[in-house]
């Protein structure tokens, strides 16, 4: 990896832990707090701009598209999310998001960071990724998981605003113990068992005393009308990120059929990708015919944000295996 590549990279890290930061600050700084939003948003897109001269720049030194290991596909995440902030933030107005956003970002980029040498350095493809149905397949997921991502944390603000403070907590409690799943099966030698059971007997407990408890409000702190914001945040980030999941799905049963002369053979990715599918067709039916109140909706897109991480990163840590498990690695 040339020097330019990781100055660049370096800079969008750093912006996005930098932007994390002011964006905190103006939450206890009320004088200066649209200064600091500014601040933190001007970070942000310098950030953004370092990440895609970076990805860039990464394809012309490679002299293929560059989307072919978990190091490049967590770029692409983290450039997905931080322009996907920066597209809703102006649409909606909305800033408070920017720190969670921003957050994100800064974690996946460490994450990257951690991972084995041979991850970060330009190698010949793999067999199974020797194709032009790479470029088609892949980029339309790793966007689609972005958006889904800023729709949970969207929700995780609805919450907020709508007073559900109990609830917001055990979501994201929930959610910190997936990503410790995920952490452990990728740097450990911890049981895949009990990775699994962390991952997935957290997220289905967590997210039950989540809905017990929206119920609880507290009626002191609600915001109504932010509220009602961030539940359409989250909405349009489902619109945004469902037809390109849809297009990953599709992309990804020619490329099958292409490769091993099958549509569709129930690994456990594929599997996966399609209960994701479905948990978001279920949020959109949901949300068009008003049949859940926005409070649990919030939830389901929390939930589909745990679907997503599994579908994500969760088939390479965590030891499901199937035909996808090429990703698989420990240090």
């Amino acid at each position: 990896m040339s020097d330019l590549q990781i100055a660049l990279t370096n800079t969008a890290g750093i912006s996005s832990v930098m932007s994390f930061w002011v964006f905190v600050a103006s939450n206890g700084v009320n004088r200066w707090k649209d200064l600091l939003i500014k601040i933190a948003s001007g970070v942000l897109v310098i950030g953004f701009v370092a990440l895609t001269i970076a990805i860039i720049a990464r394809g012309i030194e490679a002299q293929r598209f560059p989307l072919a290991n978990l190091y490049e596909s967590l770029l692409w995440f983290a450039w997905a999310t931080m322009g996907g902030y920066l597209y809703v933030s102006q649409a909606y107005g909305i800033k408070q998001l920017g720190w969670l956003a921003s957050l994100t970002a800064a974690t996946f980029f460490l994450y990257g960071s951690w991972l084995p040498q041979n991850q970060h350095d330009i190698t010949p493809l793999v067999p199974a990724l020797v194709s032009y149905w790479r470029q088609i397949h892949v980029p339309p997921l790793i966007v689609s998981y972005a958006m889904f991502f800023l729709s949970g944390l969207s929700g995780l603000l609805q919450l907020y605003a709508a007073g559900r403070r109990k609830s917001l907590a055990a979501a994201t409690v929930t959610i910190l113990l997936a990503v410790s799943a995920i952490a452990l099966g990728t740097f450990t030698d911890v049981s895949v068992l009990w990775l699994q059971l962390l991952f997935v007997g957290g997220s289905i407990a967590g997210t039950i005393v989540a809905f017990k408890l929206l119920s609880m409000i507290n009626t002191a702190h609600i915001n109504a009308k932010l509220a009602d914001t961030y539940d359409d945040v989250s909405y349009r980030c489902i619109a945004i990120g469902f037809p390109l999941l849809t297009i990953g799905i599709i992309t990804g049963g020619l490329w099958a059929n292409h490769a091993w002369g099958s549509y569709w053979s129930w690994d456990p990715k594929e599997s996966m990708a399609l209960v994701t599918w479905l948990s978001y067709a279920a949020y959109i039916h949901l949300r068009v015919y008003r049949e859940l109140k926005p409070e649990k909706l919030a939830l389901v897109s929390v939930i589909g944000l745990l679907l997503t991480l599994l579908t994500y990163l969760g088939f390479n840590t965590l030891g499901f295996g199937g035909l996808h498990s090429y990703g698989q690695f420990k240090p």
